[in-house]
């Protein structure tokens, strides 16, 4: 059962957080007309999916955004997604994810220390430097995730690449080198993140997109050796004509011998991953477990007390970094 006393610590723990997000309302609707003020959908530019072979209509697109770091997180989103967004749509949704991730820490982690209080509320707390630290550390949040699940996408096609390739080679050749006709039947007996990468490859192999785009997201998307030059062979391919079937052939038997290589890897880091985990069991049994000798202060002191809350912040993000180091190197990618 949980006692009245445990109630009114969890109350008092809440409290601040359910009065931040209901004050930060207004602030996420202004960001939201913000972000739709600076990307308009209306501007958007659709990417085009395989739907069949070109028609005669069909209308050559404006190039993409120039800019690196929204090129950057244009490849990285769409590495991760499969829907119709456009390139614009993409950076929206990031942006306003990030700015959100600022702003609802920035006033959770105000209120919840007692820097917004009316009591002692002073115009110089909202730059407190731990204010501004800790919330610029949450709005890098929704990127560093966005690279957890790049890098468990780059993982598995890395090692279900060897696969789709060997069955490519064999429809290159019943389709007598016809690239296009070879990577559509090899679509078919796919699925998950390695039919995503080669299925963008169809609407640049049918002419209607640009070839380098298409391969520069398809290599982004694994991001090995063997991708770039695979790469290399589809556009000698598309542009010079150039028959492939033996490079396939040398790119499948390097690959195989590489993912010998690969397990042996994985084995060694078996024990630095269980390390790496442990710290995110260790710290809620400490918190637990202290409030009996301390006769339940410590729950005060974790989340009541600044100092208490600032060691609690930096706790997790270390339990974090762990958790991320052990998700990165558990299961390497296919490539040495």
């Amino acid at each position: 059962m949980i006692s009245h006393t445990m109630l009114e610590h969890i109350k008092t723990i809440l409290d601040p957080a359910i009065r931040a997000i209901l004050i930060a309302g207004v602030p996420l609707i202004m960001v939201y007309l913000l972000g739709r003020l600076l990307f308009p959908v209306s501007k958007v530019l659709r990417v085009v999916r395989f739907r069949g072979l070109p028609t005669s209509n069909a209308q050559a697109k404006p190039d993409k955004p120039t800019a690196k770091w929204a090129r950057h997180l244009t490849l990285l989103s769409r590495s991760i997604k499969t829907g119709d967004e456009s390139d614009e749509e993409l950076l929206q949704q990031f942006i306003m994810t990030t700015i959100a991730s600022f702003v609802v820490t920035y006033l959770v982690y105000g209120f919840w220390t007692g820097l917004f209080d009316r009591s002692n509320f002073h115009y110089t707390d909202l730059f407190d430097k731990w204010l501004i630290f800790i919330s610029l550390m949450a709005s890098s949040l929704p990127y560093c995730f966005l690279r957890m699940r790049l890098h468990r996408v780059r993982v598995k096609n890395s090692y279900d690449l060897v696969p789709a390739v060997n069955t490519l080679i064999l429809k290159y050749s019943e389709y007598r080198g016809n690239l296009y006709y070879a990577v559509f039947e090899t679509t078919k007996g796919l699925q998950g993140d390695i039919l995503n990468a080669l299925v963008e490859l169809l609407p640049a192999l049918q002419g209607t997109a640009k070839i380098e785009d298409a391969i520069e997201l398809f290599i982004f998307r694994i991001n090995t050796t063997w991708a770039i030059q695979l790469g290399i062979l589809i556009h000698k391919s598309e542009e010079q004509g150039d028959n492939i079937e033996q490079g396939l052939r040398w790119l499948v038997t390097d690959m195989s011998e590489v993912a010998k290589i690969t397990e042996e890897i994985k084995s060694e880091n078996r024990e630095t991953i269980q390390l790496a985990y442990l710290p995110a069991f260790l710290f809620p049994a400490v918190i637990y477990l202290n409030q009996f000798p301390s006769m339940g202060k410590s729950w005060h002191y974790y989340f009541q007390t600044t100092q208490g809350i600032r060691m609690v912040v930096f706790t997790l993000l270390f339990t974090l970094i762990c958790a991320l180091v052990a998700y990165i190197i558990q299961k390497p990618r296919n490539e040495v």
